[in-house]
């Protein structure tokens, strides 16, 4: 797998997508379709954020992240000095069906670890959003959680 290019400039694991290629089923086509408003049958499978037919739910407007990793010639935006900006701030509408808030979460674990172990992780961190919550940290001082 070639984790730079299945890599989105935000952060997101275009592998671990349900709508990338590799990974749809009939059942995600549908509900991505009816989110499109379109009929399942003309729902085409997305090719990666950073492929021609990637970004397939922005349409013809394209993304503000990715043309401005481009343009300052970075591969993700945790390489950024002005990680994190605003262009990252969580994608609150339709949080419960697209993992868009997780975005600075996941380009903080790849500037911490390395784009590799994040990539092994994030399958798993995108079936956490989706299914429970994170748990809390725990200060090392002081034993308290913090958020």
């Amino acid at each position: 797998m070639d984790l730079k290019n299945l890599t989105a400039p935000c952060g997101l694991g275009c592998f671990a997508c349900g709508a990338y290629k590799d990974n749809i089923t009939d059942e995600n086509a549908q509900q991505y379709a009816a989110m499109l408003g379109i009929e399942a049958k003309d729902f085409a499978p997305c090719e990666g954020c950073r492929s021609e037919r990637g970004s397939i739910f922005l349409g013809e407007e394209g993304c503000a992240i990715k043309d401005c990793a481009e343009n300052k010639s970075l591969h993700n935006c945790s390489e950024c000095g002005e990680f994190p900006c605003g262009n990252l701030m969580p994608v609150a509408d339709m949080a419960d069906i697209i993992p868009h808030n997780t975005k600075l979460y996941n380009l903080s674990r790849i500037k911490l670890n390395g784009l590799e172990a994040w990539a092994a992780e994030a399958g798993a961190i995108q079936q956490k959003y989706f299914t429970s919550a994170f748990p809390p940290r725990k200060d090392s001082d002081e034993g308290e959680d913090t958020a």
